[in-house]
């Protein structure tokens, strides 16, 4: 997810009670740089759009992780709250943080950050560096506003209670679960229709929900050979489920044009990171490219390296 709803949800946590009703110094503090701490990898961008791809949510987001990173931040807040109190009468009057709480909340932060990044379809590699594997929720779009519109009237200061926070931090947590629930009802609904719409050999079916529409989604029906997209819409009273025409194929991956284009690092970058890759060759007026795309991000909004990458040949 964005650092908003991450910050936010630190944010959350700390209100619904983890700050110990405020007695537990730098608690809210903690929880937001905890529930942000997993996407200090995002410095790899400097080597690259590509790079970044195939780098990132993995190491930082992944067990050893949950357990440096927690224990890092600790160490720094402590030191931080032990440096406050030599400077200031009123920070000496307040109870030191001690180790033991500061270092769940920070596990709870950090924890809270790979669940969340897990919900979207973008994936995270959760058992890196033992398995390169991606999971996907396919639950929540990338960016939700409904869960900033939830977390923000829990922390508004107007008429705030800690009763309030944890009503609507309960009611966000109610909305993700039901997105969940709703993805996983939706995948064999969609698996049985494009069956019934005569695509054989499905092998994996992607549902992403549509940007600030919960009730609409985005489908991926990967087959052997190619990719079928199509749209799931819960409120339609027909047509639920509907699929575009003409698929996209997953092409030649052993012409010789492909591989030589593979030997581009930014091609490898790319496929580590792709879900549904697929390659076309294409004929322009500066000569031949090898164009690698990823059927996720073909028919909703994307930008930049995710749109695919083209190489040409000389």
């Amino acid at each position: 997810m964005d650092n908003i709803t991450h910050t936010m949800a630190g944010a959350v946590l700390a209100r619904a009670g983890l700050d110990r009703r405020g007695t537990l110094p730098l608690a809210s503090g903690t929880l937001m740089l905890a529930a942000n701490a997993p996407d200090i990898d995002v410095f790899v961008l400097f080597l690259g759009s590509y790079a970044g791809l195939a780098l990132r949510r993995g190491w930082t987001h992944g067990p050893l992780a949950m357990v440096l990173l927690p224990l890092m931040l600790t160490a720094i807040m402590l030191a931080w709250d032990r440096w406050v109190r030599r400077r200031g009468a009123r920070a000496a009057s307040l109870a030191p943080m001690t180790f033991g709480a500061t270092l769940l909340i920070a596990f709870i932060g950090v924890l809270s950050h790979s669940f969340l990044d897990w919900l979207n379809t973008y994936g995270v590699r959760l058992m890196m560096p033992f398995s390169r594997e991606w999971f996907y929720g396919d639950a929540v779009f990338i960016i939700d506003p409904w869960l900033w519109l939830l977390f923000t009237v829990a922390l508004v200061r107007w008429r705030r209670t800690r009763r309030r926070v944890q009503i609507f931090g309960t009611t966000a947590a109610v909305y993700v679960v039901a997105m969940i629930g709703l993805s996983m009802v939706a995948e064999p609904i969609a698996r049985r229709a494009a069956e019934a719409a005569g695509i054989e050999g499905i092998d994996e079916v992607m549902y992403q929900p549509a940007p600030a529409q919960p009730h609409r989604a985005s489908l991926v029906v990967a087959t052997r050979e190619s990719y079928t997209l199509g749209s799931f819409h819960w409120l339609a009273s027909a047509g639920r489920v509907t699929f575009h025409p003409d698929a996209i194929p997953r092409g030649d991956w052993k012409s010789s044009e492909v591989r030589r284009a593979m030997e581009d690092p930014r091609v490898r970058d790319y496929l580590v990171w792709s879900r549904f890759p697929f390659v076309r060759v294409e004929q322009t007026l500066d000569g031949r490219e090898v164009f690698f795309g990823d059927a996720r991000y073909t028919d909703g909004p994307s930008s930049g390296a995710l749109q695919g990458i083209r190489v040409t040949l000389e």
